[in-house]
């Protein structure tokens, strides 16, 4: 391509530029520059000008698109000199333009964050809080616990104030226990004062009780100890603080109006988190003058460089520069724009698929969405249910584009596995295109990212960017730049890489960062991931493979994306009714407190695609029956193609011994019916998958087949092995079971050859006995699949990892359902649980896949139509996924005054995205000689230590065909091989279950040699 390049910068970055641009095309002009130019050429031209971006620095780049026109992709550093097209101005003019009226609501919202400032800490008056902090400069660590919270106390004074009460009054009154732990907020928010009164007391954590779910009210347990001590006054109010505060409290009641109650939810959010905003990132200055407080009141301390603490702010300046710094946090949060993707960037997402093959059905819902968005700028809701393989990734960044605000397109794909978010950012960045500048990838494991990266370099032969660690996540390949407004600063700097994580153009994280958009408990992380929601539209991947607890806190997220007005892509190819309609539920309520917010009738839309039939485009009213006639219309579509044929696997009795019989009966039958010719060998090779539902279990599987079927190679794949390990155990599965261009790779492989010429057995069976990290995100093309059911949702996905990228035609069944699963063996009585829908208070009726599905209906092939179709699994899953999400859901949903949940800390801690359940880090230590220890984490004397407890452990011997596993000096050359330290490679993390809490003593677990490790139960 040719492009042209004009500067339009000041200063010393008129310098800068000219040599990086000199570097990359030819001068032209004083300040024009042109030349030929590769895209991948162009995309380092752009990253070279970002790293030394200022605020002085303007650069567009325009292409010649060969219609007599030039075509503006991008510019780096400020915009202000060019046009909405790139237009250069030739002259300017000075006029003093009348600014538009803020919305009432952004200049309520800014007075309540100033007032909270101001009154927020003034509870660190008290007598023992100012001891604390002087105990403090001679302890680091005080021994001291305060009778309340400071912001708790900070509360009931200005409420007190409010009241008539002078300081003097309001300390005498609440000396009494009764006045003081008195919450007048049980009934929820019916003003703006009660909104005030709720950011100052939450600013640092939310009302208890920290358990009993989305019925409860708030209390004063997290907030008041019981059996305090006296406390008295240890200096005033600052006089010019509560002068201020007063003024501000005169203003606010003037807004004040009569209004729906979710008004005030919306405004308390909003306020309270430029509230956090403000605290933190004031809290973060260190003043060169400290400890120099005329009147003997201190906010903070701050840690010397020898280690110990000096007084840092005077409560006075701190209060007042929190104040002035949320009112302007409040109003620069609601009118936020960040960098966004550039021009070039997203007519190459939207380049239109070609007009035959899988992904022809993208090009008619891009058409359909663009039809919208000229119709009307509202919020979108997009639920994409195509099917598995149709490209669901690359639509879902379409649909973005597509919807996004002409030239403002930023998004954020959030997925629930590393590996996934991994795969994701890589799919952006090769197959769509999108450059490191662009692009921001973010999990949570240092170790996966390195991994990650040194496998990519030993494939392409190249080196990767260093990886990089932030405390919460990980950062992976994107650029060091990103322009962020300056108000933004203190904040973005606190935590490494949150520049980055904010101003990406695009990001793909683990759902991890955004959910704490919706959590109000996780304070400054809330702010965070809501400062990323209020600018960046939002894809959720697979986001019925959640259980409902889980589910809860997506939606939650869900919420926060309506509430900000936000595009929503939801995109799995088995999204059930009772999930699809939670999520809608969810953006409506966040879509009505916006528009309560700006006194404006709720306006959004909801668009259902696939790529089977034409996509639906609804009014939220239509929802309800669109959404199931959608479905309906797609389900004899379905059965036009058949890749996958299910039969039942019978369970002769209950019983370990009979269901394992089954499981090694159901193997054997599908490899000799799928097997396919090894060339030049003489000899028969299947890849098979068996599903089981934990990690036990396919130990077990595992180490039964291998003695049963002595001619097949098994390997165990789970999330409980050493890190190293799973790594070169996936990275093998992604290579041979990437089946696309068939099975040539396979053959040619040294290792399967080898394999197969040594095995003295006429046909050989590679058998993966997996968990269900096999079902979501792997995509993985297997010969054929045994299935221990959990939901009719684990059917559907994990037959989806057969005949995956082929689609061959079959001659026979080709996915064994078992007739039981292994907890009906044992003699449970809930049997489809952990994972599954099946619980105590949800029973289902029968455990028998005979009776509970539709085997008729399955004759004709095993595709999302089992979660969608009568059968009675998917069904009974339906009720319990809406029994589980009944009474959450309306406490998210319902905006009523009386509805408090939100503000309760249970209604976050009780419905979690990750299970609390104790986890375990250990790790293998290797000597020269090859000897080993086992090691546990454990906190001792205040530091987390890794000590020997080589005595619990187990070993059990490998067997002689097991497969994709190494011994442990193998794995230790293998770390080195890929940059990282031997004893981080060689850990791995337990998760202890019920009997095998932490606090019951000594833990033994077992370590299988040939298919990884696990707790023992306890008797």
């Amino acid at each position: 391509m040719h492009i042209l390049l004009i500067s339009a910068c000041q200063k010393k970055a008129l310098k800068k530029t000219r040599t990086v641009l000199d570097s990359y095309a030819i001068r032209i002009g004083e300040r024009t520059w042109a030349t030929p130019i590769t895209l991948e050429g162009m995309r380092e031209l752009r990253a070279a000008l970002k790293r030394s971006a200022t605020r002085q620095m303007a650069v567009a780049c325009y292409r010649n698109d060969g219609r007599r026109s030039m075509k503006l992709l991008w510019i780096v550093g400020s915009k202000r000199p060019f046009g909405p097209d790139g237009h250069f101005p030739c002259g300017t003019v000075r006029r003093t333009s009348v600014q538009p009226l803020l919305p009432n609501w952004i200049r309520l919202v800014s007075l309540l964050a100033s007032a909270g400032g101001l009154a927020h800490d003034i509870g660190k008056i008290v007598d023992f809080f100012q001891g604390k902090l002087a105990e403090s400069l001679q302890n680091p660590f005080p021994k001291s616990v305060d009778p309340f919270r400071h912001e708790w106390l900070s509360m009931r004074l200005i409420q007190e104030l409010r009241s008539g009460n002078s300081l003097d009054q309001a300390w005498e009154r609440l000396a009494s226990p009764l006045q003081l732990g008195e919450l007048t907020l049980k009934r929820g928010l019916s003003g703006p004062l009660d909104v005030l009164d709720f950011i100052v007391a939450t600013h640092h954590r939310l009302f208890g009780p920290e358990k009993g779910g989305a019925e409860v009210i708030p209390s004063k347990e997290r907030h008041v100890r019981e059996g305090r001590t006296p406390f008295y006054p240890a200096g005033n109010f600052p006089k010019e603080c509560q002068v201020a505060y007063e003024n501000i409290l005169r203003r606010i009641c003037k807004l004040a109006q009569e209004v729906p109650p979710g008004y005030w939810r919306g405004v308390a959010i909003l306020a309270r988190a430029a509230l956090i905003f403000a605290d933190h990132s004031i809290s973060a200055v260190k003043l060169e003058s400290y400890g120099s407080a005329d009147d003997g009141l201190f906010a903070n301390t701050s840690k010397m460089p020898g280690g110990k603490r000096q007084y840092n702010q005077p409560l006075r300046w701190h209060l007042e520069h929190v104040s002035r710094k949320a009112a302007t946090a409040a109003y620069r949060m609601a009118t936020l724009r960040l960098p966004a993707l550039s021009e070039e960037a997203v007519e190459k997402i939207l380049e239109p698929s070609t007009n035959s093959g899988r992904f022809v059905w993208q090009n008619r819902a891009v058409e359909a969405l663009r039809t919208i968005r000229r119709q009307s700028n509202c919020p979108l809701i997009v639920m994409n249910v195509a099917s598995t393989g149709a490209g669901k990734t690359r639509m879902n960044a379409k649909c973005a584009c597509v919807l996004g605000p002409p030239g403002r397109v930023r998004f954020a794909v959030a997925l629930n596995q590393r590996t996934l978010t991994l795969q994701t950012g890589d799919a952006l960045s090769e197959q769509l295109g999108i450059g490191k500048d662009e692009l921001a990838t973010v999990i949570g494991d240092r170790v996966t990212i390195q991994l990650h990266a040194a496998g990519k370099a030993a494939v392409s032969g190249s080196e990767e960017d260093e990886v990089e660690f932030i405390s919460d996540a990980n950062l992976f390949d994107v650029e060091e730049w990103q322009d962020l407004p300056e108000w933004l600063g203190h904040f973005a700097d606190r935590k490494p890489f949150l520049r980055r994580i904010l101003g990406a153009p695009i990001l793909a994280s683990t759902i991890d960062f955004l959910i704490s958009s919706g959590e109000l408990n996780r304070q400054g992380n809330h702010v965070a991931a809501l400062l990323r929601l209020i600018d960046s539209d939002v894809i959720l991947d697979e986001i019925d493979s959640y259980d409902p607890t889980a589910l809860m806190a997506v939606l939650r997220l869900v919420q926060m994306v309506g509430f900000c007005g936000r595009n929503l892509i939801c995109s799995s190819a088995t999204l059930a009714y009772p999930v699809a309609q939670a999520v809608f539920d969810a953006y409506h309520s966040g879509i009505l407190m916006r528009s309560q917010l700006y006194g404006q009738p709720a306006d959004y839309r909801v668009a259902v695609i696939d790529d089977l039939v034409e996509p639906t485009l609804l009014r939220p009213e239509e929802f309800h029956e669109g959404y199931q006639q959608h479905i309906a219309k797609m389900l004899p579509e379905m059965g036009k193609r058949t890749c996958r044929l299910p039969f039942l696997q019978p369970v002769r009795e209950p019983g370990e011994d009979a269901w394992l019989e089954a499981v090694a009966e159901a193997a054997k039958r599908m490899h000799d019916q799928h097997a396919w010719s090894f060339p030049e060998s003489g000899k028969t090779i299947s890849f098979g998958l068996v599903r089981v539902a934990n990690i036990r279990t396919a130990i077990k599987v595992a180490r039964y087949l291998s003695s049963c079927l002595p001619q097949a190679r098994i390997a165990a794949y789970h999330s409980q092995d050493f890190v190293i390990q799973r790594f070169m155990k996936e990275r093998r599965l992604d290579f041979l079971l990437n089946r696309k261009r068939g099975n040539d790779h396979i053959v040619r492989d040294p290792e399967i050859a080898g394999i197969v010429a040594s095995s003295e057995f006429p046909s050989v069976p590679f058998i993966v006995v997996a968990t269900p990290v096999e079902e979501i995100g792997r995509d993985h093309d297997f010969d054929w699949a045994v299935i221990e059911p959990s939901s009719s949702q684990s059917i559907v996905q994990t037959a989806g990892r057969v005949n995956r990228h082929r689609q061959e035609p079959i001659g026979g069944p080709n996915v064994a359902i078992l007739q039981f699963n292994y907890r009906w063996a044992r003699g449970e009585n809930i049997c489809f649980c952990r994972p599954g829908l099946e619980s105590t208070s949800f029973r289902y009726d029968s455990h028998d896949l005979a009776k509970i599905l539709n085997w008729e209906a399955l004759a004709t092939g095993l595709d999302a139509r089992l979660r969608f179709e009568n059968h009675l699994l998917a069904q009974w899953d339906d009720q319990s996924i809406r029994a589980a999400l009944k009474s959450p859901l309306k406490g998210l949903c319902n905006l009523a005054q009386e509805n408090v949940a939100w503000m309760v800390e249970s209604f976050y801690r009780d419905y979690p995205l990750r299970s609390r359940e104790p986890k375990r880090t250990w790790r293998v230590v290797l000597d020269d000689d090859g000897n080993y220890e086992f090691q546990r984490l454990e906190r001792c004397n205040f530091e987390d230590l890794f000590i020997s407890r080589d005595g619990w452990v187990s070993r059990e011997a490998r067997v002689c065909n097991d497969w994709l596993c190494f011994d442990l000096s193998e794995l230790r050359e293998r770390c080195i091989d890929f940059g990282i330290r031997a004893e981080v490679g060689l850990q791995f993390e337990l998760v202890m279950y019920g009997r095998n809490a932490p606090d019951l003593g000594p833990e033994k677990i077992i370590f299988d040699q040939s298919f990884g490790l696990y707790p023992a139960f306890r008797k």
